[in-house]
C-alpha cells in the first residue's frame, strides 16, 4: 500500500479518517510517477514522520504490513501490501496476527473477529468471496491486447479521457482492466471483495499509479466526490443489492465525473426486449418482428433453464463444480450447442472460467436496459450511451454526472 492511498480511504463503518501504523515497508526506485497529484486531504507520508521532498517520492514507498485505525477504533490490516477494508478482514490471518502480536491491539481484534458486524457480513458475502477467490486465483490466461480492446469497448471509455484521471475499478477481479487503465495514463484504484486482490496486486505492482485494496461495494471505504471515472464491468449483478451498490459508487464521483457499468441482461417484456441494441452483425438475423419474438422466447427459455440449474450449482462444493465446468468448456466449441453454455470464447481456459463464473456465485441478478437507465436518472447521470451486445443480453451504460 502506498501512503498516497490514505488521501482516498476512510473507515467503511463510520466514514472517519484513517491513520496508518506501519510494521514493515520497502522503498522502490520508481519511474513514471512524475505527474503524481498532490493529496487533497492529508499527506500520509508526512504524517508518518518522513521528510516530504516531492509528491512523486510518496509513490516509492510500499507498506508491506501494518494496520489502519479510525478515531472510533475500527482496525483494518495491511497484509502483503494490500489494505483489507472488510469487517472480517482479520479472519484467516492467523500468521499475520502471530507474527505481529506484540504490535497489534489483540483484544480489539478479537472483539472485531467475534463481533456482530463480522458475523453478519460473513453470512451475506462468504459465498461470493469464496467463489470469486477460487475462480480468479486459478485463472492463468492473459492476452494484453484483448484485455485492452474489451476494456475500451465494454467501458465505452476512450484512451484519451483516461489520461491523468483518478479512476476506480469497482470489482477488479484479478486486475486485468486495472492494469489497462493504469497503462493508459490514469491513477487507478482496483477494489475487489475476494482474494483475487493478490493476483491484481501482482498484475499492477510495476505501475506506481496503481493501487489495490480489498473492499465491499455496499460499504465503500472511500471519501465522497473524488473519482473522475468509475467503471464496474460485470460486477454489480453479483452483489446482494446492485442498485444500492450503484448508488454508493455514484456518490464517489467528482463533479462532471463519468460512470460506466455493464450487468447481465434479461429477456424481460417483449416490448422492451425488441429494442435492445444488438451489434450490427447480429441485427441481420432478427430483422423482423417474428424473428425477434422467437429470439426473445429462446433467451427467456435459456434464462429459465440457467436459473433452475443454479439452484443446484450455487450450493455445490466449489472444486466439484469447477471440474464439471470442463465439459461445458468443451461444449463451447460446438456450433449452436455452444449457446447453451455461458461462454463461447475462442480459448478453452476462458470458457472454463466464464462457465464457473456463471454457475458458482450466490448472487446473480439480471436487468433490463430500462431499469438501468432509471438508476442513471436517479443519481443525475446524463448523456447516457448504451453498449451494443450479442445475442445474450448485456446491459452496458455510460453517463456523466450533471452537477
Amino acid at each position: 500500500m502506498k501512503y498516497r492511498l490514505l488521501d482516498f480511504l476512510v473507515c467503511p463503518g463510520c466514514g472517519g479518517a484513517l491513520k496508518a501504523t506501519v510494521f514493515n515497508e520497502i522503498q522502490i526506485a520508481r519511474e513514471g510517477s512524475g505527474s503524481a497529484a498532490r493529496c487533497r486531504h492529508s499527506c500520509g507520508l508526512q504524517d508518518s514522520g518522513k521528510e516530504m521532498s516531492d509528491c512523486a517520492n510518496c509513490y516509492s514507498y510500499e507498506i508491506e504490513a501494518g494496520i489502519l485505525v479510525c478515531s472510533r477504533g475500527h482496525i483494518f490490516p495491511i497484509v502483503e501490501y494490500i489494505p483489507r477494508m472488510l469487517p472480517d478482514a482479520f479472519c484467516g490471518l492467523d500468521n499475520f496476527i502471530k507474527h505481529y502480536r506484540d504490535r497489534l491491539p489483540l483484544e480489539e481484534i478479537k472483539r472485531e473477529i467475534n463481533g456482530k458486524e463480522t458475523r453478519r457480513f460473513a453470512s451475506i458475502q462468504k459465498n461470493t468471496q469464496e467463489s470469486f477467490g477460487y475462480q480468479w486465483l486459478r485463472y492463468e490466461f492473459q492476452d494484453d491486447r484483448e484485455d485492452r480492446e474489451i476494456f475500451l469497448s465494454d467501458s465505452q471509455l476512450s484512451e484519451k479521457e483516461l489520461q491523468g484521471k483518478v479512476i476506480l475499478d469497482a470489482g477488479c477481479g484479478m486486475g486485468r482492466y486495472t492494469r489497462v487503465a493504469g497503462q493508459l495514463g490514469g491513477e487507478v484504484i482496483g477494489m475487489d471483495l475476494s482474494q483475487s486482490i493478490l493476483k491484481a496486486y501482482k498484475q499492477t505492482s510495476d505501475n506506481p499509479l496503481a493501487h489495490i485494496i480489498q473492499g465491499d461495494l455496499l460499504h465503500l471505504p472511500f471519501r465522497k466526490q473524488q473519482f473522475d471515472i468509475i467503471y464496474s464491468l460485470g460486477v454489480l449483478h453479483h452483489t446482494p443489492d446492485p442498485r444500492q451498490a450503484f448508488g454508493n459508487l455514484s456518490e464517489c464521483l467528482n463533479e462532471q465525473g463519468v460512470m460506466s457499468i455493464w450487468v447481465y441482461g434479461t429477456a424481460g417484456k417483449f416490448r422492451d426486449f425488441k429494442t435492445n441494441p444488438l451489434k450490427g452483425e447480429r441485427r441481420k438475423y432478427v430483422n423482423s418482428d417474428s424473428a425477434k419474438r422467437i429470439y426473445w422466447l429462446i433467451v427467456s427459455a435459456r434464462e429459465f433453464l440457467s436459473n433452475a440449474v443454479r439452484l443446484v450449482t450455487t450450493r455445490m462444493y466449489l472444486p466439484l463444480l469447477y471440474l464439471l465446468c470442463y465439459p461445458l468448456a468443451a461444449l463451447g466449441k460446438i456450433p449452436f450447442l455452444k449457446y447453451l453454455t455461458a461462454s463461447v470464447h475462442r480459448n478453452w481456459r476462458v470458457r472454463l472460467q466464464e462457465n464457473f463464473d456463471w454457475f458458482s456465485p450466490q448472487y446473480q441478478s439480471h436487468h433490463t436496459k430500462e431499469e438501468i437507465l432509471e438508476w442513471f436518472k436517479e443519481v443525475n447521470l446524463c448523456d447516457v450511451s448504451s453498449l451494443n451486445h450479442g445475442f445474450i443480453p448485456k446491459v452496458g451504460m455510460r453517463g456523466k454526472l450533471n452537477s
